[in-house]
């Protein structure tokens, strides 16, 4: 009896052994895969998180009250001035030209920076749809976020040596869009790209089958990008090429993603080479990407061949920089993320951690103004203050993109937390502004902006820019076409 003990116990330590050995692989490939990421050899620039070296350029012809709701929600936080591209410039009648001009004036733009600026930080933006929602200090920690996880994933989809072989990165970070458009369904850009990294039934159990609402966030919105001067220039000027060339719409967001399916097509394809010289079972991937009969298929094959394909395009898909608002009305909210709020006590009692908001752990314990200069105590701490929120993703993201239906930028800006202190906000925040005759460079946003046109930069003050619509910004009048 105890000889038949004594091997069941050994077999028993044995497969204990055997599964203490397989969690602790496992446990150590885990922890590897979403390890911390140091930026070495397979980064060609040298990150900083130092919001010094980040340049805000806005595409904005002219001021209007739009543009107004951005300058004034970046002076409020705290934000430099921002360069204000093509500034001043007479609006060519024909959209193509007015396009191409837009793209034009970044190239310009980023070329005029020194090569000591070449791999800061550039946040291009659209003028006329766009808010800031938290400081520009979270725009930068985002990126850098975004970047890594992109890695992570690259290495998990590709394995590290064809990562390397290729130079595959996310760098220039695009914003999210739940629709393909303007291009067509059989365009790259719509079906050779990446899935979305959020979770496959983040809007239900219709997630991606049937209507945009659904979609997870798959696709390139150019609203907004992010990213290092020299790689951002070389995306726009390919996006500049296929605009004179290739020209198909009036649309540059049709040309951003005409690179991105480039890019994405190509990424794909060097994996299916891989897992084909591998003796992988590659047969699916070949009737996809490479199919037999292409018409049958109504696919556009992008031609890759003795093409530069990689531009480090990725997007920011769960919205942890840009939030788009476009098929999202339904799954954004404004949340005070604190125990005494009525909606966040009834959702932590549901089991459920899908309905249980909680603030990013980026935002806990401070706020948009220390306590000691504060206009208010609440702005002392974000969990005081409705923030507008991801519900999909449970993110609270730093830059609110009105695209889609353009009665939001009305509807909304009054849910914007500093709505009700915007005056008291003004006045403290101007009684610090000071400098002399010749201007410094961080100017802050809410003493103007730079202007750049034809390479000629100057200067205009937020008063000319906005000073009429200062009373409708803060609800003391009517805004203009409400």
């Amino acid at each position: 009896m105890s000889i038949a003990v004594s091997a069941f116990s050994r077999r028993q330590a044995t497969r204990y052994g055997l599964l203490a050995a397989v969690f602790f692989i496992a446990t150590f490939l885990i922890l590897q895969l979403y390890a911390p990421l140091s930026f070495n050899s397979d980064y060609n620039y040298n990150p900083s998180s130092s919001t010094k070296n980040l340049h805000i350029a806005v595409f904005a012809t002219s001021s209007n009250y739009h543009l107004c709701q951005l300058q004034l929600s970046a002076g409020l936080l705290g934000y430099p001035a921002p360069i204000l591209l093509n500034y001043g410039a007479d609006e060519d009648k024909d959209e193509m030209k007015q396009h191409l001009a837009k793209i034009e004036g970044a190239i310009q733009y980023l070329d005029s920076l020194p090569a000591s600026q070449q791999d800061d930080l550039v946040f291009m933006l659209d003028g006329f749809d766009i808010w800031f929602q938290l400081p520009h200090s979270y725009i930068v920690k985002r990126y850098y976020d975004v970047v890594k996880r992109s890695h992570q994933r690259h290495i998990s989809t590709f394995g590290e040596a064809l990562v390397k072989k290729h130079n595959i990165r996310n760098t220039v970070i695009f914003g999210p869009d739940k629709s393909c458009a303007p291009a067509g369904n059989d365009h790259s850009s719509c079906w050779a790209i990446p899935e979305s990294w959020m979770e496959p039934l983040s809007f239900g159990p219709d997630t991606d089958h049937g209507r945009a609402m659904h979609n997870r966030p798959r696709w390139l919105n150019s609203g907004t990008v992010m990213g290092p001067a020299r790689e951002l220039k070389d995306v726009f000027e390919r996006a500049l090429e296929q605009n004179k060339h290739r020209h198909v719409t009036d649309s540059d967001q049709f040309y951003f993603s005409h690179v991105f399916g480039l890019q994405s097509y190509a990424r794909r394809v060097h994996k299916f080479e891989d897992d084909r010289a591998r003796g992988c079972d590659v047969a699916a991937d070949q009737e996809f990407l490479l199919p037999a009969d292409v018409d049958a298929k109504k696919k556009d094959i992008p031609k890759i061949k003795g093409e530069r394909t990689e531009y480090h395009i990725g997007l920011d898909w769960s919205s942890d920089i840009f939030q788009t608002a476009g098929f999202y009305a339904d799954y954004l909210t404004w949340i005070r993320h604190n125990s005494t709020s009525l909606y966040v006590q009834e959702t932590a009692k549901e089991g459920n951690y899908h309905h249980h908001f909680s603030l990013p752990t980026d935002l806990i314990g401070n706020g948009p103004e220390p306590l000691s200069d504060a206009v208010d105590p609440a702005l002392a701490d974000w969990r005081n203050l409705p923030l507008a929120t991801n519900t999909a993703s449970r993110t609270v993201p730093p830059v609110i993109h009105i695209n889609g239906k353009k009665g939001y930028r009305h509807l909304w800006w009054p849910r914007n937390w500093f709505y009700p202190y915007i005056e008291k906000m003004l006045e403290s925040k101007r009684n610090t502004l000071s400098w002399d005759d010749e201007l410094p460079k961080d100017m802050p946003a809410l003493a103007g902006a730079w202007t750049f046109n034809n390479g000629q930069t100057d200067w205009v003050g937020f008063n000319e820019t906005c000073g009429r619509w200062e009373d409708a910004l803060m609800g003391k009048a009517r805004p203009p076409g409400n």
